[in-house]
């Protein structure tokens, strides 16, 4: 493996701790938000007005993360049907490269529209909650389709598992 390979391998390593960290974080918040609501609601007959909307953005950063943790495991596409057929090993490495090829393709070309989706967020002013706006919210969408973009680059040119599947 070339020194190229380990960096790669090094920083995408880290990068899954920074996920990690996001994922802890946003899991805490949403499971405290979301108790201090039902309990507010039923106890007080109120709530935090913000509360809700926080909690579906931080939904949104959860469901972005996980995928690109996926990605990670290679658990992000399976063609199952193919993967039966074809039981020679040689024809699976094939089938394993064509199917991170197209999804390295897929997740550039999204990556692409959400960063020019994140442009026009920017341009409108428009807010999430406590005045944050609202582009801060979606920014989760293009870093996690880069990163998944990244992953699979990164796949491809090491041709290594980033991360085994725990059973």
């Amino acid at each position: 493996m070339t020194k190229l390979q380990r960096n790669l391998i090094k920083t995408e390593a880290l990068i899954a701790r920074l996920e990690n960290a996001v994922l802890i974080a946003s899991f805490v918040l949403m499971i405290f938000l979301g108790s201090m609501q039902v309990f507010l609601r039923n106890a007080f007959n109120t709530g935090v007005e913000w509360a809700d909307v926080f909690v579906r953005a931080l939904v949104l950063w959860v469901g972005f993360t996980g995928a690109s943790l996926a990605t990670r495991r290679s658990r992000h596409i399976n063609i199952d049907i193919f993967s039966k057929l074809l039981t020679n090993d040689r024809l699976k490495m094939i089938r394993k490269r064509v199917v991170n090829f197209i999804s390295l393709v897929i997740s550039a070309l999204l990556f692409k529209a959400s960063v020019e989706f994140l442009i026009t967020e920017m341009d409108s002013n428009m807010t999430a909650f406590l005045n944050i706006p609202t582009w801060i919210v979606f920014i989760i969408v293009p870093v996690s389709l880069f990163v998944i973009t990244l992953r699979l680059l990164v796949h491809s040119i090491t041709n290594a598992e980033l991360e085994e599947e725990k059973s």
